[in-house]
């Protein structure tokens, strides 16, 4: 038989123990001469490749197949017969199988075949009680129903709806004649579905009852007709749908869904003696059919449940016939291989996936002797590609070496302050400029970041911790600290450092924009004064123009001149008092009182600071407050902060002028801080990020240092003020400020 490409035979070809001499049709074989010192060096210096990789490591088939090992014992097969053994036969798959699609199909046979009549024909016998039950009520009652509306006798009529209402199982009954439409119920749900919460107080009744009439008016009454609650508003939503005509009286039964439950429905007349009288609507649970039904099922699913255990109890005992067993042989076969010996086969039973891989596993573990023979002598040269790799490696490490002093060079010169921490917090680098900007000096590396900063600076522990937790990947902030320096507004930014084993470090990046900030200021104060200059200007005018008109009416026309003068003068003053409102608003800017900090509750500031608009805000606007509860105080000057949220509150009330809206002011907390929120359904603002700059205002009367003052104030607090603003849809305001815990510290 030709040989198959792919399948390699090994060197003693059958199945018999090894011979003396050479396979049969070859040569003798000859071990490879081995490798002299230089030649071994080169193979280390080429790593696994070339000539020197194992059999194991190396493609199949070549010539290097030749060497195979010991033979193989005799009825384990030649490889070269593998597709003939494989090819005809049921796969071991198939057989798995068709196993589980039969007990599938019983199954499923039997479900269909035993449950589904025998369901359907227990609800009808469930059914056909029930409906004899319900037929029965009515022709009781019927009699005395038709006597009290020959009567007239509504009370009469109402005690026995509501005697024939309290019967077990029956959820409305309803009785309707000339000028009578009377209903009645004893079902629990269904009262408090009427009346709502009302109702609960008297759960607990015995005998309760609702009489409902046809004006929509209710009595709910007691055993003996005590009377509960009188005349009482229902849900009309939730009363039963009347149908308007009566079933034929052959089928006067219909299965109905009222209140989320199924029920069964008789429409019946009330007829004596030929003649009409009324007509009758019960409905009756069928809660208890149904209960009946879930039962069967139960019962029947456990049944089919014990019976489908059995049947794959069965099935894995065959299982074990067809798989377990050689698969038991083949791992008994791979232990004994894995403690060297290379010599064991296994039999071919059969021509499934189990013969296939015992073919493979005898093919396995020839290959593997021949390719212990190639390690040993592979592992003659592993000195010397040993001693090439640690060279290699040796250089590695110093590049790496060489890469970390040049990148500790650059922090240690960089500008901007740099501290990196190990995954428990420790520090790991902490460069000179973040030594001079957080004013640490002595030894800090191995401390902890707590440990090493003081007073304000300890802030940015929060910051780090935030990242260490794992609440977010990066944090920054613009923190106002008391330094040795002086005070000092500090850039602050942590970001998390993933490492090697899966931890994560952290790297934390300051810069002191002090004087960044004092120069951005100096050119606001610029822009301020020239803007002041001009607004300034504004209000000269008119005086100017008083004045020169007086001076001439004055000389020409004394007359004119009385005429003038009082509305001169009223231009003069009010150009003043524009003037004067002008300066105190710059002065206010430039010069805030020291703050006078005490311990506040948020909630009481909120409220103070908007009583004027407790009854209400401007026509057409509405103010609303929603405070969160058990929120922490904080350390805050009463007076300024007040002035913060009156003049936010105003801007945003005067943005909605014109629109009708509602103002919203809510407070919260968020992690260690309490959020004051602020949101106007107003036009919204464009240039949200310029809308703190002195003297930029969008109002046509403003000096546009309003919110300028409040952000001062704010960041004198530590504390954060952010604006939020969508075109058309208004601007949410957001005052952040520390929280104070119990201890008084924050």
């Amino acid at each position: 038989m030709p040989r198959r490409p792919g399948l390699r035979r090994g060197a003693g070809g059958g199945g018999g123990p090894p011979g003396p001499g050479p396979p049969e049709g070859r040569g003798p074989r000859s071990r490879p001469p081995r490798q002299p010192a230089a030649a071994a060096g080169r193979a280390g210096e080429r790593g696994l490749q070339g000539s020197h990789r194992p059999r194991a490591l190396r493609p199949s088939g070549g010539p290097a197949d030749e060497d195979a090992g010991p033979g193989r014992r005799a009825g384990a097969g030649r490889p070269s017969d593998a597709p003939a053994i494989l090819g005809g036969g049921v796969k071991l798959n198939a057989k798995v199988t068709l196993t589980l699609t039969a007990v599938f199909a019983v199954s499923v046979g039997a479900f269909l075949v035993f449950l589904v009549p025998f369901l359907g024909e227990q609800r009808a016998t469930l059914l056909d009680k029930d409906q004899r039950l319900l037929s029965t009520l009515r022709d009781n009652y019927a009699r005395d129903f038709i006597y009290d509306l020959l009567s007239e006798n509504e009370d009469s009529l109402a005690i026995h709806l509501a005697n024939l209402a309290g019967q077990r199982g029956l959820l409305w009954a309803r009785v309707e004649a000339d000028g009578i439409d009377l209903a009645a119920t004893a079902d629990g749900p269904t009262i408090r579905e009427l009346l709502g919460e009302e109702a609960t107080r008297f759960e607990g009744e015995p005998g309760r009852v609702l009489l409902l009439r046809g004006d929509g008016r209710a009595d709910l009454v007691s055993t003996g007709g005590r009377p509960l609650l009188s005349t009482r508003a229902v849900r009309r939503d939730a009363l039963p749908t009347r149908k308007g005509a009566l079933p034929p009286p052959e089928h006067p039964f219909e299965e109905v869904r009222w209140n989320g439950r199924t029920a069964l429905s008789l429409a019946a007349e009330l007829a004596a003696a030929g003649e009409p009288f009324g007509r009758l609507d019960l409905l009756y649970s069928l809660a208890e059919l149904q209960r009946n039904q879930a039962l069967t099922h139960t019962l029947f699913y456990g049944l089919a449940g014990t019976s489908f255990v059995l049947l794959l109890l069965l099935l894995n005992l065959l299982i074990a016939r067809i798989v377990i067993a050689p698969v038991r042989n083949v791992q008994q076969a791979m232990s004994r291989a894995a403690t060297g010996d290379l010599e064991v086969r296994l039999p071919l039973h059969s021509r499934d996936e189990l013969g296939a891989m015992a073919d493979a596993f005898n093919r396995m573990v020839g290959e593997l002797y021949a390719s212990k023979r190639e390690v040993e002598d592979y592992s003659r040269n592993l000195e010397a590609m040993v001693a090439a790799r640690t060279q290699a490696l040796q250089q590695s490490e110093a590049a790496l070496r060489d890469v970390k002093n040049r990148l500790a060079t650059v922090i240690a010169n960089v500008a901007t302050g740099v501290i990196s921490l190990d995954e428990q917090g420790r520090i790991e680098t902490f460069n000179e400029r973040a030594a001079e900007i957080l004013g640490v000096s002595g030894e800090v590396q191995g401390r902890r970041l707590q440990e090493v900063l003081e007073g304000d600076t300890r802030r940015i522990v929060d910051l780090v911790d935030a990242v260490r937790r794992g609440r977010a990947s990066r944090e920054e902030a613009q923190l106002l600290c008391q330094l040795p320096r002086g005070r000092r507004t500090l850039s602050v930014v942590a970001s998390a450092l993933p490492g090697d084993g899966g931890g994560q470090g952290t790297v934390v990046v300051c810069e002191d924009l002090t004087q960044i900030l004092a120069t951005q200021r100096l050119e606001a104060w610029k822009e301020a004064v020239e803007r002041v200059i001009h607004e300034i200007k504004n209000p000269l005018t008119p005086v100017g123009l008083a004045a020169e008109t007086l001076k001439s009416a004055h000389a020409h026309d004394p007359n004119r001149f009385d005429a003038l003068f009082p509305s001169a003068i009223d231009m003069v003053l009010s150009s003043v008092r524009d003037l004067k409102e002008l300066i105190a608003q710059f002065s206010r800017f430039s010069r805030l009182p020291e703050a006078r900090l005490e311990r506040c509750h948020p909630n009481e500031l909120v409220r103070s600071a908007l009583a004027p608009y407790a009854h209400g805000g401007p026509e057409g606007l509405s103010v609303r407050l929603d405070l969160a509860a058990d929120l922490p105080d904080v350390q805050a000057d009463p007076d300024q902060l007040r002035r913060v949220l009156l003049n936010v509150s105003n801007n945003a009330l005067e943005a909605m002028e014109g629109r009708p809206g509602e103002l919203r002011v809510a407070t919260g907390a968020e992690g260690r801080e309490v959020v004051i929120t602020v949101a106007d359904q107003g036009p919204g603002v464009e240039d949200v990020e310029r809308i703190f700059e002195p003297h930029y205002t969008t109002k046509v009367k403003g000096t546009g240092l309003g919110l300028a003052i409040a952000r001062q104030i704010v960041e004198e607090h530590h504390g954060r003020i952010t604006v939020e603003s969508r075109i058309g849809h208004g601007t949410t305001v957001r005052i952040r400020l520390p929280a104070v815990d119990a201890r008084g510290g924050e």
